[in-house]
């Protein structure tokens, strides 16, 4: 009972403190010390963010958030490659299904699966995918029996699902009005409180509930930032908070005020070139709002549209044409894996399979993309190969002979 009279005494002088200082109402979920900023009272805040705290602590404030959140989030499955995990986040952002997500190598397999809330498992075809902002959009359909080939989602009608409505307009933006596009720099001010709701080190399977971290928003501010060695492709705005997202599993992360309003979406873990440590960011909504009116554009959308290919690489640049078709990013410097071996192909005829990891070419290493292009475009047309492949656990050698009559080989 005296714990109890305490919280009690905290709360009630933190509703004292909080409307004095005109701050929004705590009865609000969406208490915020953005006014004490915006005036410049640098000695309150720290008292403030305090008081704050315990009073959506102790009043149940996150509930509401979380309860929006929750059934707005898929946790994806496919791909993994090296240190590129097979699993992640993603946003349902239409009630026929579509998700938003980062655009990374899990996307690249030929069987993404998607499972809601409720442990309900989807299929998820790749509808489009941006590779300077590093994002993608899927839409879900029927999952396919278990040892059968992906069920083909384009007709397919799944849903209705619990959705995120991200039409937003900014003042000065060139997008298209949308009826009940909201203000996005209203819904989110510096030192709000947010969630990041998503599945970091894949915690979640079935139908338990994504991960809820929460944090304070900073700032909006302009990316810049490495994936490893290489420099990020995006440069534009993000929003910077201080809950820890740099998790695998977390990128594609729904993020929502205490109000349960989305406002953003977790990026691809990154490290900051001036701080070289990892950076916590989102994608603002107005940025994706943009990609996901560039997707529904008919002129835009289709194979074409799926995946940018390096310049460097010149796409498929086989001169000697195996039938093996490798998967391919906007980076060149991925691992060469199988995405698809054509039917009746020499490569089909020694046994290349989908999934196989190339490890060399006629005894030269092919560390990644280019290299694989490179040595490819030195062979001849007459040229026995001899690769070296990882299938699984097992490390195997598969011999091509371009002499070999394709009326030969089995289909």
């Amino acid at each position: 009972m005296l714990q109890l009279a305490r919280v009690q005494e905290v709360r009630q002088r933190s509703r004292r403190f909080v409307t004095s200082r005109g701050l929004k109402p705590a009865a609000r979920a969406s208490i915020s010390i953005a006014p004490l900023i915006q005036r410049g009272i640098g000695w309150m805040i720290f008292v403030a963010t305090c008081l704050v705290a315990v009073e959506v602590f102790a009043g149940g404030g996150f509930d509401r958030a979380i309860a929006a959140v929750r059934p707005r989030v898929v946790k994806l499955y496919g791909l993994s490659v090296g240190r590129e995990k097979g699993y992640g986040s993603g946003v349902l952002v239409s009630a026929d299904g579509l998700v938003l997500t980062v655009s990374s190598i899990l996307l690249d397999g030929q069987n993404v699966r998607a499972v809601l809330f409720d442990g309900s498992l989807y299929a998820a075809k790749l509808v489009r995918r941006d590779e300077t902002r590093q994002l993608a959009l899927l839409q879900l359909g029927p999952a396919a029996e278990e040892g059968a080939e992906p069920a083909a989602v384009d007709d397919a009608e799944v849903g209705p699902f619990p959705f995120f409505d991200i039409a937003c307009r900014r003042p000065g933006d060139a997008l298209p009005a949308a009826d009940g596009a909201v203000d996005c720099d209203a819904l989110l001010q510096p030192a709000d409180w947010v969630l990041a709701a998503g599945n970091p080190f894949k915690v979640a399977e079935g139908a338990e509930p994504v991960s809820i971290s929460h944090g304070v928003f900073s700032t909006r501010t302009r990316l810049d930032a490495k994936r490893r060695v290489r420099e990020f492709p995006y440069h534009g705005d993000v929003l910077v908070i201080d809950a820890v997202t740099s998790n695998p599993g977390s990128p594609g992360s729904a993020l929502v005020n205490l109000d349960g309003a989305f406002v953003g979406m977790i990026g691809r873990v990154v490290k900051s070139n001036r701080t070289h440590t990892h950076f916590n960011y989102a994608m603002p909504r107005d940025v994706l709002y943009e990609f996901l009116l560039e997707a529904k554009t008919p002129e835009v959308t289709g194979d074409d549209a799926l995946l940018v290919r390096s310049s460097d690489s010149g796409g498929e640049v086989e001169r000697l044409d195996t039938g093996i078709r490798i998967t391919r990013t906007a980076y060149v410097r991925i691992p060469p894996l199988v995405d698809r071996v054509r039917r009746g192909s020499l490569a089909a005829g020694a046994g290349v399979r989908r999934d196989d990891l190339i490890l060399s070419i006629n005894g030269e290493t092919v560390a990644d993309v280019e290299a694989y292009d490179k040595r490819m475009s030195r062979l001849s047309n007459n040229e026995s190969i001899v690769l070296v492949i990882r299938r699984g656990r097992r490390i195997l050698s598969v011999r091509i002979e371009p002499q070999m009559s394709e009326e030969a080989v089995k289909p």
